[in-house]
């Protein structure tokens, strides 16, 4: 993982339908796509929801993480009403996040998986292309972010909302010295990966599995590799595309 783990009880300083920040106690830094599995009400005896949220971190300033998501569903609902000074539980960092780019960094991020791609970003500079793509303007995370890196940005959404019509692998077409770093849907991961080997780039994918513990012990987060099944939390989330058995994913 390359930073050691901790349990910490955080406290939120803001939360809303799309992000979440809190300051960790004891955070020992992470890189760019490691996560965190955050737990509501850590201290009671009975956690409702049962299962924690895996969650990105989509950018940090010492001890204070910020998360982007969309609610989904009950437990992100109450992830998003959180009030200032609410205890949240933290185990992280987690996973193995992405590798330090080799040839021309060119980022494809789709709805919630552009959270895993802001550090990555911002730490490679000028000389990188940020493909941001949804369905619509509303699943663009941290659009606004983005724009204030020094980076070469292209927005796609499907309803032609925002930026251009359509998808966001539309606009990738990876060349020999270009390095795609992708995360979202699978579908889009796929796509990404077809084209960087057209183009003979190289092509590195955070999957997006439900994940139940976060650290390989509960084995629910299998995924089917061309070596045999590894754990998207602890072999990944960060995969080499051509690794993947990409029609056995979900």
């Amino acid at each position: 993982m390359g930073c050691s783990l901790i349990f910490s009880t955080a406290r939120v300083v803001r939360a809303s339908a799309t992000e979440l920040v809190a300051e960790v106690p004891g955070w020992p830094g992470h890189r760019p796509g490691q996560f965190a599995m955050l737990t509501l009400d850590p201290g009671a005896p009975r956690h409702d929801p049962l299962l924690p949220r895996p969650m990105a971190v989509y950018r940090s300033e010492g001890e204070r993480l910020e998360f982007r998501f969309k609610v989904v569903g009950r437990g992100t609902k109450l992830l998003a009403g959180l009030a200032q000074g609410a205890p949240l539980g933290v185990l992280g960092p987690l996973g193995n996040g992405f590798p330090e780019p080799q040839g021309r960094p060119v980022l494809v991020g789709g709805g919630t998986g552009i959270a895993s791609l802001y550090e990555l970003a911002a730490g490679c500079g000028s000389d990188v292309r940020v493909l941001l793509g949804g369905r619509t303007r509303d699943e663009i995370l941290g659009l606004k972010d983005f724009q204030l890196l020094p980076v070469e940005l292209s927005v796609t959404t499907e309803d032609g909302s925002l930026g251009e019509r359509g998808r966001v692998t539309d606009l990738l077409q990876p060349s020999s010295g270009d390095e795609v770093f992708a995360c979202g849907p699978t579908g889009m991961m796929k796509r990404a990966h077809e084209l960087a080997r057209a183009g003979s780039a190289r092509c590195w994918v955070s999957l997006e599995t439900h994940m139940a513990c976060g650290f390989g012990v509960c084995l629910g987060c299998a995924v089917k590799t061309k070596s045999g099944f590894r754990y998207a939390c602890s072999h990944g989330p960060v995969f080499a595309a051509e690794a993947l058995e990409w029609d056995a994913l979900p």
